[in-house]
């Protein structure tokens, strides 16, 4: 046994408090506010990320904790929460997402407003835990409809026009779609006799109306497509993802979509494999095709960094709607390198928004950009490189493992269509690094790092962080092998 394994061992009934991590995080949000409250802004914010950093730590050590020979790597916390193994792994990268997202300081949110959405924030990361690792359909929904709230309300932080539109847009689609939710959870629920457990569900089975029972799980299915962004429910996206304060945007865009995916995951792995769903699993396939093919050609013709990457996440969805009903292990891999790419994009655009207060968040604003802010620059191209799939970066193992997980099922054409998005993938995101790098800016851009002025040095760190992990996640497997990501992600 290790010295790391011997520790985590001895650690082992503190880690197995399947609620730890969600108690560090909701304890910081409540701090952050307390502190709010004698107007220590900065403070508050502080207080709230270090908050989700303990909690990402925590998740992360008990996804590496050694297999206990009696109980197993998965807790089962309450009965209707899993945790432990890759549940606590996933949720490691939700925390740090939304670490990632208040580290960045949130300068782009209204000054009045900013210790409430950091601890929004925290809060979404709390429900995303829950929403991963359910497994009951009202545990699902509640912590479903918790995450939608808190994104409406991230959406319409920057106070502006524009984004107060884009939020009620989104609270609009999301309302209709929270009624299909009920309309789906009373089907389910009531042909199962009141019954709402996946493996109580499973056992009912045999007593529902096959028509009744698969028009519920097409229902809960349409739910989370929506949640996730997936095509045809995926209008909401582009316009959140360009009016929310970039800082916000860092977690709606990852830890709140990893959660997403891990929750349909775990669905369709405890529950819709059975009859009479199995015609769900063709219907997901035919979604992910068309989030693949639609995300990455509307993101082509984006002039906006931000909706760009909204298109690509839609693109991104589709590539882990491949392995769902494949791999569970793998989906989650996917989400959370996914996840950790998107946020880094998305903490960067933060940077420049009060970096360069004349960008208008295009593609061409940013010319020139890697001149005078290199690590800023350096750490963008690093979380596109990893969305694209670039070997060495996080994100190349998240699609290998789908792509490989669809070949060996026998579906080899769904990871032939993945390939291609890759690749037109890099069309868009490649412009981007050329306008970083090889555009000349049409005005004179200030490098306030260097001043000594605006921005503090500091607020690069966020993204300098989520880029060396990005790097980190990617060597790792060809220095330690691939069973440390079977540790973490393993179910």
């Amino acid at each position: 046994m290790t010295a790391l394994a011997q520790i985590l061992e001895s650690l082992r009934p503190m880690l197995s408090i399947g609620w730890l991590a969600a108690a560090l995080a909701g304890s910081g949000a409540i701090a952050g506010l307390i502190a709010d409250m004698f107007d220590g802004r900065k403070t508050g914010v502080a207080i709230v990320a270090f908050g989700t950093a303990a909690a990402a730590v925590v998740s992360f050590a008990t996804a590496l904790l050694p297999v206990d020979p009696l109980a197993g790597a998965i807790i089962s916390t309450f009965n209707v929460v899993l945790t432990g193994a890759g549940f606590a792994g996933l949720a490691s990268v939700v925390y740090f997402t939304a670490f990632l997202s208040c580290a960045s300081g949130l300068g782009s949110v209204r000054e009045n407003v900013r210790v409430p959405v950091a601890s929004l924030i925290a809060v979404g990361a709390v429900a995303g835990q829950v929403l991963l690792g359910a497994d009951d359909l009202v545990v699902l929904f509640v912590a479903l409809e918790l995450m939608a709230l808190i994104a409406y309300a991230l959406v319409a932080a920057s106070g502006t026009n524009r984004s107060d539109e884009a939020a009620t847009r989104y609270f609009v689609q999301g309302s209709v779609v929270t009624g299909l939710a009920v309309l789906g959870l009373a089907v389910l629920v009531g042909l199962s006799g009141g019954l709402s457990g996946y493996s109580e569900l499973v056992s009912a089975i045999g007593l529902m109306t096959p028509g009744a029972a698969l028009l519920g799980g097409v229902l809960l299915v349409s739910v989370l497509a929506f949640k996730v962004g997936a095509f045809p429910f995926h209008s909401w996206v582009p316009d959140a993802y360009e009016n929310a304060p970039a800082g916000a945007a860092a977690f709606l865009s990852s830890g709140a979509k990893a959660a997403a995916i891990g929750g349909f995951a775990v669905l369709f792995a405890r529950l819709l494999t059975v009859d009479p769903f199995l015609p769900i699993a063709a219907a997901v396939r035919i979604m992910a095709i068309a989030s693949i093919l639609f995300g990455n050609l509307a993101a082509l013709r984006q002039t906006s960094v931000a909706r760009m990457l909204g298109y690509s996440g839609i693109a991104q969805v589709g590539y882990a709607l491949i392995g769902l009903a494949i791999s569970p292990t793998d989906t989650f891999l996917f989400a959370s390198t996914y996840a950790i790419g998107a946020a880094t994009a998305f903490v960067v655009l933060e940077y420049f928004r009060m970096a360069v207060p004349g960008w208008d968040g295009s593609i061409d604003g940013l010319a020139g950009c890697a001149k005078t802010h290199r690590v800023a620059a350096l750490s963008l191209t690093i979380s596109l490189l990893s969305l694209t799939g670039m070997p060495l970066m996080a994100g190349f193992w998240g699609k290998f493992f789908v792509f490989y997980a669809a070949g060996s099922a026998g579906l080899l054409w769904l990871a032939v269509v993945g390939l291609l998005g890759s690749v037109i993938s890099f069309g868009y995101y490649g412009r981007v690094i050329r306008s970083l790098y090889f555009d000349t800016s049409s005005a004179a851009i200030v490098d306030q790092d260097e001043q000594g002025s605006g921005t503090p040095r500091t607020r690069v760190w966020p993204s300098a962080l989520g880029a060396a992990l990005i790097v980190l996640s990617g060597i790792a497997p060809l220095l330690w092998g691939l069973p440390l990501v079977y540790a973490l992600f393993g179910l």
